[in-house]
């Protein structure tokens, strides 16, 4: 039976839509502090619309109405490979001005690359690397804010950030690499 077999198969592409849509929640949600995770929910979304475009052009009967079906969701997919070109486009990579190493981890100093009048500087901490690495901020600064000038590894759980007079102390969780507390000054001159 034909109409069987069809609704069978565009339950499948339903059940592994519904897969990639939760995929793509835990990617945006980003438990585990990715540095690439726009890209995984990116592209979690490109092909949840493909499969459901799959599912419908399976469901509606051949013919004219097949071809809309798959005209409509080409259209839908290219829009989106366009937004996110956009937003590529739009993005900037930071600079770095320091870095220090302990066990697997780097406390990495960055400068944004915004176009400010004075730096702007920020301390995250990387783990890993390639599509799966790891970044959390630990400390970010703001306009005219001092270079923070020493950082480093205090233990295995704990990072220090001198800037200025102040000098900010966080912990980080090992497997997610959540920082607590993140460090965010509000003025320049204040701790």
């Amino acid at each position: 039976m034909p109409g069987v077999r069809r609704l069978r198969s565009a339950l499948v592409l339903a059940a592994c839509a519904v897969l990639v849509v939760v995929l793509a929640g835990v990617a945006l949600a980003d438990p585990f502090h990715l540095r690439h995770a726009g890209w995984f929910t990116a592209s979690a979304v490109l092909i949840a619309v493909l499969l459901l475009v799959a599912m419908f052009a399976v469901l509606v009967p051949r013919g004219a109405l097949r071809v809309v079906v798959l005209v409509l969701g080409g259209v839908v997919a290219l829009g989106w490979v366009g937004i996110v070109a956009l937003a590529m486009q739009a993005a900037v990579e930071n600079r770095t001005v320091s870095e220090v190493e302990d066990g697997g981890r780097r406390l990495v100093v960055v400068e944004a690359a915004v176009p400010a009048a004075r730096p702007v500087y920020a301390v995250v901490v990387r783990s890993g690397g390639g599509a799966f690495e790891q970044e959390t901020v630990v400390y970010q600064g703001v306009e005219a804010g001092p270079l923070p000038s020493d950082t480093r590894f205090v233990d295995a759980d704990t990072v220090e950030v001198h800037a200025g007079p102040c000098v900010y102390r966080s912990e980080i969780e090992a497997v997610t690499l959540a920082v607590d507390p993140v460090h965010r000054t509000l003025r320049a001159d204040t701790c």
